[in-house]
């Protein structure tokens, strides 16, 4: 008899983004502050006798093996001897390459739920090991919350965050290229000490948003430059006044965070353009929440 769970995978932003430096295997070290939203794309599961098969409502999504819930599930299917195999609906409400790590947070609901689907009785620790295989902000997603990462921001260390605060996550519909970002990125002008505090950095979430976060995205010195409608957005955005204004990751998505939905609503209304994605909401503190179904 299958069995079928609902997976609910959540987006992030960056609060905190410094490229440290290029590792020898092609990675760059970088330290970031992962938040994670409560902005979620739904996943489908069911377990059947057949192969790996995905299907998804965006277009712009692949289905095949290189669709990122395909290999999570090749990957514990191959690792832990899997004979069946499964399904999986994957229904987009996080934009795609958008900088929200919407594919790597799908990743980890698939290996997450199949965990639990499969009976395969793997710890967290056990989940992290293959979430590093699928991508570099896989494992976050597995606890989501607020976390600082660092290494590829595969090395994780949970914070508390208040919970306070309305976000209004702006997105362009242009294509910007994470490799590129990063290759053009003035590798000189960074520093390779560490500069998260995690002390300093555990004050100032639990008073945020009611005073100003002093967090930058380093990408956002390649990125804003070059698409100048991008670095309009960001400006105008600044200009509402919000307690944090930002690229999250290489983009093309802006998000500002406000202390209650009137000014987050007035700041979408004034600056985002019409062909623009918008969503209004709120961090939250869960990673993958699965429901039986």
């Amino acid at each position: 008899m299958s069995f079928e769970l609902e997976a609910l995978a959540p987006a992030k932003v960056n609060l905190h983004l410094e490229v440290l430096y290029r590792r020898p295997d092609g990675y760059h070290e970088i330290e970031t502050i992962f938040q994670a939203l409560d902005l979620r794309d739904r996943l489908r599961l069911r377990s059947t006798k057949g192969p790996i098969h995905v299907r998804c409502d965006h277009p712009q999504v692949p289905t095949d093996r290189s669709n990122l819930c395909h290999r999570a599930a090749k990957l514990l299917k191959t690792h832990h001897g899997v004979r069946g195999g499964v399904d999986i609906e994957l229904e987009k409400h996080v934009p795609v390459a958008a900088g929200l790590g919407g594919g790597s947070s799908d990743a980890a609901a698939t290996l997450v739920a199949l965990n639990r689907l499969w009976e395969l009785g793997l710890e967290w620790e056990e989940l992290h090991e293959h979430a590093v295989k699928l991508g570099a902000d896989v494992p976050f997603f597995l606890r989501g919350g607020t976390a600082v990462g660092r290494g590829i921001g595969d090395d994780l260390t949970p914070v508390h965050a208040s919970g306070r605060g309305v976000y209004l996550l702006v997105t362009l519909p242009i294509a910007i290229s994470s490799a590129w970002a990063y290759e053009h990125l003035r590798m000189g002008l960074t520093h390779s000490t560490p500069k998260v505090n995690l002390q300093t950095t555990k004050a100032l979430l639990s008073r945020f948003p009611d005073r100003q976060w002093p967090g930058f995205n380093r990408l956002g010195d390649v990125v804003l430059p070059a698409y100048p409608e991008l670095h309009r957005l960001h400006l105008d955005l600044l200009d509402t006044q919000p307690k944090l204004a930002m690229l999250s990751g290489s983009g093309p998505t802006i998000f500002a965070v406000y202390s209650d939905s009137e000014e987050a609503q007035r700041a979408r209304d004034r600056v985002a353009p019409r062909e623009a994605f918008t969503w209004i909401g709120s961090s939250t503190r869960q990673g993958i929440v699965l429901r039986e179904i």
